[in-house]
Order: C-alpha cells, then sequence, then structure tokens
C-alpha cells in the first residue's frame, strides 16, 4: 500500500492516470445501469404488446366469424341455397376454436366477462336462434320467421355486435395506455441520463480544479517569483512547496536556490542605483501624466466627432437594411476595422456587411450560434480574439501578421441581445476605452434599432388591418369629420371603379363624385352622403341604389365611430344586396303567377259548378261540365303536388325507393300518356346503348321524365318532333330530349333550374306554368347522383340532357356471390382466341373457366353451377356446340344458366331459336362480349326482383 502511495506522489503522470481511470470506470457502470433499464421497460412494453395483438387479433376473428354466420343465415333465409346453411354450422365450430384461443389469450377479468358472455350469445344463436328459424323456413312459415326477427333476436344480435366492438375498443385503449407508460418511462430513463451525464461532468470538472490546483498554484508562484526577479524586485523570503516529492517539489526547491543566490549579487546594486532612479521616476511621472491629458483630450474630441457621424448614419431612415448598411460602414469606420458584419436576432436574421464576400456572409449565418457566439449571448459583454491572418488577407506580406476579431453585442433595454456585431481590424488588438466606447454606440444601434422595430409593427398591424377590410365582401370606408377618406377597401374601390392608391387621403368631394357617377339615382346618393356628412345623420338610415352599367343592387349604411366621447369619423357600409333583391323581385312574380295559376282552375271550377246547381242540363252538357271539372282540379292538384315536393325536397323528407331499372320502358310509357294531349307533335325514341339500366325510384324518374316532355309539348305550341335519344357515356347513360320549339335565351340558361323562375319572354309567358318543374327535375336527377344540362337556341328548340350512373357487375355480383366475382365458362376449340376472352373476361371482374371439349364442360357444370356460357359451335370430341345447347336446356339445374353462343358460323336464327340468349359472329371486339354477359346478367337480376343497395364502386369496361 505504502509503494502504491508513494507511486502516485512522486509522479504527476500516474496521479491524473489514477484519477481518469477511477472516472471512467465509474461512468462506464452509471451509463451500464441505465442502459440495462431501458432495456427491461421495453422487453415489458413488448411482451405486453403482444398479449394485447394477441387479444386483438382473436376478437377481430370472432367477429369475422359472427359476421359470416349472420351473412350465410341471411343469404339462407334470402336464396335458399344449402351452401349458407351449412356455412353456418362451419361458422359455430369456428367461433368455438376462437373462443378457446380468447380463453387462453385472456389476462384480465374484463376478459372472463366477455368470454362468458360470448359463449352465451353462440349458445342462443346457434342452439336457440338459428334453428327455429331455418326449421320455420323450410316449412315454409315465413310470418314466424319475420315475427322471430321482430321479437328481439334483430335486437339480441346488434346488442352483441356493440359489446364486441366495445371489447375491440377497450383492448385498443389497453395498448394506447401500455404505449403512453412506456413513453413515461423512457422519458425518466433520459432524464436519469442527463442527470447522471451533468453529474459526471461536474465531477469532472472538480477533478481538473484539483489537479489545476496541485499543479497550477506552485507553478504561479515561480512563475511570480521569476517576474519580479526579472523587474529588478528587492530580495524577499519565497515560500515554495519544498515538502513535495514529485517533480513540482523538486523545480520550487531549485529555483529557490537560484533565487536566493541572484538577489544576494543584486543587494549590492540595487542600493547604488536607488537614489538616480528616484530622481528619474519623478521626471517620468510628470511626463507622462502631461501626456495622458493630452491624449485623453484628444480622443474625446475624436469620440465626439465619430459619434456625431455615426448617430447621424443610423437616424437618417426608417429601412431596415438601410440602417444595418449604415451601422456596419460607420461602425467600421469608427474602429478602423477593414471589414465587419452585424446580424439581428429576429426570424430572418436580417443582416448586412462590410468588406465581406457573398460566400463568407453566408457562411458565418450559417454558424452563427457556435461556441465563441454563444459567449456573447452568455456574459453580454464585448470580446476581442488574437489570430493569425490567413494568407487571403496579407495580401503581398510573408511575414506573420495578426488580426484581433471584435465580437460586440447590441442590447435591448430588457438586456436582451437583440443583434450581434463582429469586426476585424489588422496590426493592434482592441483597448478597453475603445471597448467602452463602442459599447455606447452599441446603446446606441440598439434604440435605433428600437424604433425600426415599432415601426415595422405599426406598418404590419395597418397592412393587417387593411388585409382582413379587402378581405370582407362588403365595401367599407371610414371618413373624418370633414368627409376626407382615411380607409377604404379593395372591394369598393372596385365598385367605383379607382385604383385604392389614388383614392387614399382623397377629400370628400373626390371620392363621392366618383361613387355618384356609377350609380342610377345619383341626386338621391348625393343628398344620403350630404344629410351624413353635414348633418351628421349616422345610423340605421338606409339607402338602396342601383348600378348603371350592371343589374347590381348595392345597399349602404354608415355608423359614427368614436374615440371615448370624441367623435373621430364615419363608417360607411356598401352591402351587395342584388341576390335579395332578385328573390324579392321572384318572390312577388311567384305570388302573381300563383294567383293566376290557381284562380284560373277555381274559376272554371266554380263557373261550371254554379252552372250545375242553378240550371237544368241535359245529361250530355252535364257530363261536359263535369269532365271540365275534373280536368281542373287534376290540374289544381298537379300544381300543390308541385309545392308539395319542392318543400318535401328542400327540407330533406323526400324519400326514394331504389331498384335496378330499365329506363327505356320507363320513357316509352311517359311518351305514352303525354301523346293524349300532343296531338300536333310527333315522338322518337332512338337507342345507341343496351345499357339502360340504373339504380333508382321509378315513380321519381317517370315524374322528372314527364316534367321535360310535358315542356318540350308544351314549348313547342306550333308541334313539331320531340326525339329522345339513348346512348352510352363515360360510366353513365345519356339521355337527350330534344324538341323543335321556341328555344331559350342565352341569359335565361343559368337560372333556368331556380326555384319560380320563368323566362322574361311574351311568347314563354303566354304558356303559363308556375316555374317549378324543372326545379324537381334537377332535384331528382341530383338525388340519383346524376346531371341535367341543356342547351338550345331561339327559334330553333332545346335539347335537355340527362347522365345517370349506369349500374355494373360489381354492384351485382357483391350480392349474389359476395364480391367473389361471376363464374363464366367459356367453351372454344381455338386456344388463342380463348386466351384472349379469358383476359377481357377476367379484366371486367369475371372468374373464367375455359375448356375446348363439350362433354367436359358439362362435366364441370355439375360440378359447379356456372353464371353464364360462352359456346362455340366447332369443339373438340364428338359433342358440338348445338349439342351442348340442347343438353344443357334439357337439364333443370342449368336450364335459366345465359348462354352467349361464339362462333364463325352466321346461324343466330338458329342458335336463339334452341334457347340461346345472344348470338355474336366473330370476328367481334372481345369488348363486346363483357358489355353482353354483363347486359344479361343484369336482365336476369332485374326480372328474379333481386334487389341490391347503392354501391359506391361504378367503374365500367368499354
Amino acid at each position: 500500500m505504502k509503494k502504491v502511495r508513494d507511486l502516485f506522489q512522486t509522479s504527476l503522470r500516474n496521479q491524473f492516470i489514477g484519477l481518469m481511470s477511477g472516472f471512467i470506470i465509474i461512468f462506464f457502470i452509471g451509463a451500464a445501469c441505465l442502459y440495462m433499464y431501458d432495456q427491461s421497460i421495453g422487453n415489458a412494453y413488448q411482451v405486453k404488446r403482444d398479449q394485447l395483438n394477441q387479444k386483438e387479433d382473436v376478437a377481430e376473428q370472432l367477429d369475422r366469424d359472427f359476421q359470416r354466420a349472420f351473412f350465410d343465415a341471411r343469404g339462407y333465409l334470402a336464396f335458399g341455397r344449402e351452401t349458407f346453411k351449412e356455412s353456418i354450422f362451419i361458422q359455430e365450430k369456428k367461433v368455438a376454436d376462437t373462443l378457446s384461443k380468447l380463453k387462453e389469450s385472456q389476462t384480465e377479468p374484463d376478459d372472463q366477462l366477455f368470454v362468458k358472455d360470448a359463449e352465451e350469445f353462440s349458445n342462443l344463436y346457434f342452439k336457440d336462434m338459428v334453428p327455429p328459424v331455418i326449421s320455420n323456413y323450410e316449412k315454409g312459415d315465413f310470418e314466424a320467421v319475420k315475427e322471430a326477427s321482430a321479437s328481439g333476436a334483430t335486437a339480441t344480435i346488434e346488442t352483441f355486435q356493440t359489446q364486441l366492438n366495445m371489447y375491440a375498443d377497450s383492448i385498443e385503449q389497453t395498448k394506447r395506455h401500455a404505449y403512453d407508460e412506456l413513453k413515461r418511462k423512457e422519458s425518466l430513463s433520459q432524464t436519469a441520463f442527463v442527470v447522471f451525464i451533468f453529474l459526471m461532468l461536474l465531477v469532472l470538472m472538480r477533478m481538473m480544479r484539483m489537479i489545476a490546483k496541485q499543479i497550477g498554484q506552485p507553478l504561479n508562484q515561480v512563475a511570480s517569483a521569476a517576474e519580479q526577479i526579472a523587474e529588478n524586485d528587492a530580495y524577499q523570503q519565497w515560500n515554495f512547496e519544498n515538502k513535495r516529492k514529485d517533480e513540482i517539489g523538486k523545480m520550487s526547491r531549485a529555483f529557490e536556490k537560484m533565487i536566493y543566490k541572484i538577489q544576494e549579487k543584486e543587494e549590492h546594486l540595487l542600493a547604488q542605483n536607488e537614489e538616480l532612479q528616484a530622481q528619474q521616476d519623478e521626471l517620468e511621472s510628470q511626463q507622462s501624466e502631461l501626456e495622458h491629458l493630452l491624449n485623453m483630450t484628444k480622443n474625446r474630441e475624436s469620440q465626439l466627432e465619430r459619434r456625431n457621424e455615426f448617430i447621424h448614419g443610423i437616424s437618417s431612415s426608417l429601412n431596415k437594411q438601410e440602417v444595418l448598411v449604415s451601422i456596419v460602414k460607420s461602425m467600421s469606420q469608427v474602429m478602423g476595422a477593414s471589414r465587419g458584419m452585424i446580424v439581428l436576432m429576429d426570424d430572418q436574421k436580417s443582416n448586412a456587411s462590410f468588406g465581406i464576400s457573398e460566400k463568407g456572409a453566408e457562411q458565418f449565418l450559417a454558424y452563427i450560434y457556435n461556441g465563441i457566439h454563444q459567449r456573447l449571448f452568455d456574459s453580454k459583454e464585448p470580446f476581442s480574439l488574437k489570430r493569425e491572418m490567413t494568407p487571403s488577407e496579407k495580401g503581398y506580406h510573408e511575414e506573420t501578421l495578426y488580426s484581433y476579431d471584435l465580437f460586440l453585442p447590441v442590447l435591448s433595454a430588457d438586456q436582451r441581445v437583440e443583434a450581434i456585431m463582429v469586426f476585424s481590424r489588422f496590426g493592434h488588438d482592441f483597448a478597453k476605452q475603445e471597448l467602452a466606447e463602442y459599447t455606447s454606440l452599441a446603446k446606441q444601434i440598439s434604440i435605433s434599432l428600437q424604433k425600426i422595430t415599432l415601426f415595422e409593427e405599426t406598418e404590419a398591424n395597418r397592412q393587417l388591418t387593411q388585409d382582413i377590410l379587402d378581405n370582407i365582401q362588403e365595401g367599407i370606408q371610414l371618413i373624418d369629420k370633414d368627409g376626407n377618406n382615411l380607409l377604404m377597401n379593395k372591394k369598393l374601390s372596385a365598385l367605383i371603379e379607382s385604383e385604392i392608391d389614388v383614392l387614399k387621403q382623397s377629400c370628400y368631394q373626390t371620392w363621392k363624385q366618383a361613387l355618384i357617377d356609377r350609380v342610377e339615382d345619383k341626386e338621391k346618393l348625393d343628398e344620403y352622403y350630404e344629410s351624413i356628412v353635414k348633418q351628421g345623420k349616422t345610423g340605421k338610415h338606409l339607402l338602396t341604389y342601383h348600378l348603371e352599367d350592371s343589374k347590381e343592387v348595392f345597399q349602404v349604411y354608415s355608423e359614427s365611430l368614436y374615440r371615448g366621447e370624441e367623435q373621430i369619423g364615419t363608417i360607411f357600409v356598401h352591402r351587395n344586396i342584388t341576390k335579395e333583391f332578385e328573390v324579392d323581385q321572384m318572390k312577388s312574380e311567384f305570388v302573381s303567377t300563383v294567383s293566376h295559376e290557381l284562380r284560373t282552375p277555381l274559376s272554371s271550377v266554380l263557373g261550371f259548378t254554379e252552372l250545375m246547381l242553378t240550371k237544368e242540363l241535359k245529361p250530355e252538357r252535364t257530363k261536359k261540365y263535369l269532365t271540365t271539372i275534373y280536368q281542373e282540379a287534376k290540374r289544381l292538384t298537379s300544381l300543390i303536388n308541385d309545392f308539395l315536393d319542392v318543400q318535401r325536397m328542400e327540407s330533406g323528407r323526400q324519400t326514394f325507393e331504389r331498384k335496378f331499372e330499365d329506363v327505356v320502358p320507363i320513357m316509352q310509357h311517359v311518351i305514352h300518356t303525354q301523346k293524349v294531349n300532343a296531338p300536333l307533335h310527333s315522338f322518337n325514341i332512338a337507342r345507341e346503348t343496351d345499357c339502360t339500366i340504373v339504380l333508382g325510384d321509378r315513380d321519381k324518374l317517370s315524374q322528372a321524365f314527364t316534367n321535360l316532355i310535358s315542356n318540350a309539348i308544351k314549348y313547342s305550341p306550333d308541334g313539331g318532333t320531340i326525339t329522345v335519344m339513348f346512348r352510352e357515356g363515360e360510366e353513365c347513360i345519356i339521355i337527350d330530349i330534344r324538341d323543335e320549339g321556341l328555344g331559350i335565351p342565352q341569359e335565361a340558361i343559368p337560372n333556368l333550374f331556380t326555384k319560380f323562375y320563368r323566362v322574361d319572354n311574351s311568347d314563354q309567358r303566354r304558356i303559363g306554368g308556375t316555374g317549378l318543374g324543372l326545379t324537381i327535375v334537377k332535384e331528382i336527377i341530383e338525388t340519383h347522383e346524376g346531371k341535367i344540362t341543356v342547351s338550345s337556341q331561339e327559334g330553333k328548340g332545346s335539347v335537355f340532357t340527362i347522365r345517370l350512373p349506369i349500374v355494373t357487375i360489381e354492384t351485382f355480383k357483391e350480392d349474389e356471390h359476395g364480391g367473389d366475382g361471376m363464374n363464366i365458362i367459356v367453351i372454344e376449340d381455338d386456344i388463342n382466341l380463348a386466351s384472349l376472352l379469358k383476359a377481357e373476361l377476367s379484366d371486367s371482374g369475371f372468374k373464367v373457366k375455359h375448356t375446348p371439349s363439350g362433354s367436359e364442360a358439362l362435366t364441370k357444370m355439375q360440378e359447379e353451377k356456372p353464371d353464364a356460357v360462352v359456346l362455340d359451335i366447332m369443339l373438340e370430341g364428338s359433342m358440338s356446340g348445338w349439342d351442348v345447347l340442347e343438353e344443357m336446356k334439357s337439364n333443370e339445374a342449368l336450364s335459366h344458366v345465359p348462354i352467349i353462343v361464339s362462333s364463325a358460323l352466321d346461324e343466330k336464327e338458329k342458335g336463339l331459336t334452341l334457347g340461346a340468349n345472344d348470338y355474336l359472329v366473330k370476328p367481334y371486339h372481345p369488348s363486346r362480349l363483357s358489355k353482353t354477359i354483363l347486359h344479361l346478367l343484369l336482365k336476369k337480376g332485374m326480372n328474379g326482383e333481386i334487389l341490391v343497395p347503392v354501391c359506391d364502386k361504378k367503374t365500367k369496361k368499354e
């Protein structure tokens, strides 16, 4: 032990190595402990997360199993297929297996409670609910099935589904809690690590301080003694560390002996020079004092001149960039610096430089928060650094030169560093007196920057106020008590048709005349402004005026603006009320129209009724009068129904019962009904597509078509042909209704579907109507996710175009097969053509099987019934296509499967006679086959009264 202690005492190197080794060991031990703790909380969270994920997966599987069981039960009740029935009990086993897995993964009381409830519901559903319902369904007792659903079965299922969703939500919430706990522990671990690092730094600083004290203090004594000896100080007794055994002790003892010898030799010389030195010191003191006073006077004069020039330079502008450039140039002149830079500590890091390249300025900004500059933020005091000049700075000088960089902070009133300045001066350092002067100049810079900041804030607030006013839809204006313009937004300047900068600070007569020139009733608006500005009649007094060159209507009102008790101005608000004005006019016109439309049939009803009551009439005349009364009553009923339909549509109470509907028969029925009242008109229906099936309400579509055909008849009073064209568009069917009537003016088309709107034309007016028909049509079409447009030419007729989404195979196959795709068998001996057809049908969403043989195809059909068959006549083997067709039609299970003959033989009549649904003669485009199958399957779905919900996916293969 003594040897170890001597080893450390006799060597500074051993002492330093020992301290650093101990510090490193302690540091690694602490870091290892924190790392192990961090790993432990991560592993614990991973275990818990895996448990929760397992429970969540099992819960989702349980939900899918129950949902499949519910859908299979409903599918069996809807379609009666045995596969659905068998699938129900398969799902029962899957549910039991899933519940077993959930039991194994349960860790909480809530898990046990949910498993118990799920088991009870599974037994209730599969044992008590499903068997009786299936039994009643198979017996044909559908009323018992409905009663079972109404007696609480549906409510029980919905309750369990809600409970299952709540359990899944609880698992998700537990996962979030576990994650939050992990984050909290990780945060604590990180905090502990930061504290540990801080403590270790403190220990390291303490060690460094101790080492510095042991080494630096005796070295400082030796250095101090050497300086005093060098400066010929008088002899004194030096106290060195003579007891230390290390290198410092040896050096101090040797140095002490050297001092004693030197001082002994110099002692007698000092005595001789003492008197001469005293005299010389007195003279030098007097000379130094005089020189000091002279330098102070010159420095003060120069300082005042530089300060005046500097203050004048930074006070001559409120532009931030100009002021910064002036500051850096003036400070460089004051300091005699060859280069300098100032940077504001704002978000934009506004800056200016002198004698510095653009790249150098960018480099300074990129490293502005390095350690050197941080010293300014911490101490808030200026400091200078000495460095050797770079070759680019030395120019042609070859010797070693030095540059002195001054770092100067600019402090705000709250002692916050709002800017930093850096200047470089070659040759000599910055003196303390200079630093004091530059600090004083920095205060002046701070005052100037504060003024600029206040100016910018005021300007920003003014611009914000102007931006707010410019984005208000009303025209806003502020005037003073004399009527001079103080503030105006862009809306009002656009109304006056003048630039806002031109009207700024304009006098009363100027802006008033500019506005009056735009309106119709100039005298009325002039009197209004005179009453406000001259007589002070502000408040709720409103004025409505019209613009001369447009149909726009404005309303202006005013309010006085007070600051305390003193009125400082008046605010005018100009509001565009064109739409409200048009609505008021429309309402007045509607009242007049409705009065006329209702009074006319009422007058007929009352008149003929009075005749029948007061006079004895012949039977044929009585019948004629009753017929007229009936027709007028129907007309009244139609008017009232239009009003009620519009009201229900606006309130959202209009109901639609959507089914697969073919729009062609609906339109044919409407035209057949309207023909009775149109003896002068001929009707023509043309179609360019077979895709005419939509998902919609038959009655509502019929009402829309009736209104459009009725309008076509009514607005072509001289007769003509009314053409209805069905054609195919992008994912929709397009219906064009064309007449050869009066036509519609172009300016009236944008308002044509507006409620109560009627074209302002004498020919149109005399026809009559309430202006509600097209409004109802637009609402019906848009509710069916469609669109209606109109194009017209006056005197030549109009074309109303309806676009309705077409029902595609995606909608039908999701209901029929649960989204698995429609099964198509292609019986074709040509391998290349079969590959092409298979690729086309697969792209259209069908599941396709191919066989070149008729007998093999029949075998596959027995194993799995197809939804449609594509049949060639010439096949491999002994059976031809005709044989396959006859076999399928004679088989009860396959007789209703749609068959499309695809052959090079042109024997369409024979194929259709034998029972084929369609006949395609090769060659033909493959897309035609997809469209044909789609059309046949949708037709089959409609005939079987299969109702499917509205489907958002409405893609269609061209």
